[in-house]
């Protein structure tokens, strides 16, 4: 069991680790849509695999199509919508913001959720001690962020709260997009199948939006003659797709809260490494002691959230 535990906080850093890859990827071919593609395509291509070697059912039946509703097709969308958000927060804000924000994000917009039993989900009212979890969790991200320390107005800071509530907000939709993933889940029998539907979707969109765009793949060439130092900055992708692979496979086993929680707790570790050390070849941002007790805090309050 205690391997098994090591499995998710492997998995949550690998979700802090993408978010650096594909930072650097584009940088390397100059647009955040075109190596969103790369990372959804190569997502797509690994869950494909994986679906091939498992004997999975790859089609969907116009049965499924036609008897359910239009939403629990748009996961890809909404996944779109947040892993190309995060990578324009993180040269802006750091690894540590870009992983906090959209937490705290996904922790708000799942308790509405929850609350109100939306896209399918379970129903689950918000208690005392759930609420006193999310009092924990905000203040924790407020302390992590330094949204609380003072500082003069600038049009330089108030555009920084601009990035930082569109980190919150993309949080809400990955949460969202989680949701519909796992109805959809429900409706194909395969959490799986879910998975490689959400990332083909977001790939497809993504090209198309390359395509349309008419967007330069000269960064290509560039990224070609630097790829034997930074081979790295291609895995985003795989990265993604293994989470939300490994996700499927443990949550029968260790149960849903534990998944997350530890792989939350792998994310914050190594998103604050990332910013103390500047792996990756991010930009260095040193982590205070005030943001890492903000960082407990935070953690803290997602276990209240999760578990009371």
């Amino acid at each position: 069991m205690l391997s098994l535990a090591l499995v998710p906080i492997l998995m949550g850093s690998g979700l802090a680790m993408q978010t650096a890859v594909n930072s650097k990827l584009r940088q390397a071919v100059g647009s955040p849509y075109l190596a969103s593609a790369v990372s959804f395509s190569v997502g797509a291509l690994f869950l494909l695999g994986i679906t091939g070697m498992t004997g999975g059912s790859l089609g969907i039946s116009w049965q499924v199509i036609s008897q359910n509703p239009w939403w629990i097709w748009s996961g890809g969308v909404l996944g779109v919508i947040g892993l190309t958000v995060n990578l324009l927060l993180f040269p802006r804000l750091g690894s540590l913001q870009t992983a906090v924000l959209p937490i705290f994000g996904q922790i708000v917009m799942g308790l509405i959720i929850d609350q109100f039993g939306l896209f399918s989900s379970p129903q689950t009212a918000l208690t005392w001690l759930r609420g006193g979890g999310l009092v924990l969790v905000t203040g924790g991200m407020l302390v992590a962020t330094g949204l609380l320390e003072k500082r003069s107005v600038t049009t330089a800071t108030r555009g920084k709260w601009l990035w930082q509530g569109l980190g919150i907000g993309a949080g809400m939709l990955m949460a969202t997009q989680t949701a519909i993933n796992g109805h959809l889940g429900v409706v194909l029998g395969s959490s799986l199948h879910a998975a490689l539907i959400s990332f083909s979707v977001g790939a497809v969109l993504l090209i198309l939006v390359v395509i349309g765009g008419r967007l330069s793949l000269s960064g290509f060439r560039t990224t070609d003659a630097t790829s034997r130092h930074n081979w790295w900055q291609w895995l985003g992708g795989f990265l993604g797709a293994l989470y939300v692979y490994g996700s499927s496979w443990l949550v029968p086993q260790i149960g849903t809260g534990q998944v997350v929680v530890l792989a939350l707790f792998g994310q914050l570790l190594f998103s604050a490494l990332i910013d103390q050390f500047g792996w990756f070849e991010a930009v260095i941002n040193r982590v205070a002691l005030s943001r890492l007790v903000g960082l407990v805090a935070l953690f803290l309050g997602v276990l209240s959230v999760h578990f009371l």
